[in-house]
């Protein structure tokens, strides 16, 4: 996955508008990514990334 795909990723989850099998379809990405994706920002948002 490169860095834009995860950015987009990201940029789509948060619209609220697709869920991760519509982003996964979208770029061509599996399922799975998309989601470890979302849950591994989700987790550096809370406990921070330093």
């Amino acid at each position: 996955m490169s860095k834009q795909q995860a950015l987009a990723i990201l940029v789509l989850w948060n619209s609220g508008q697709f869920d991760t099998a519509d982003i996964a379809a979208l770029l061509t990405l599996t399922e799975d990514a998309v989601y470890r994706t979302v849950h591994a920002t989700r987790f550096i948002q809370k406990v921070g990334h330093g």
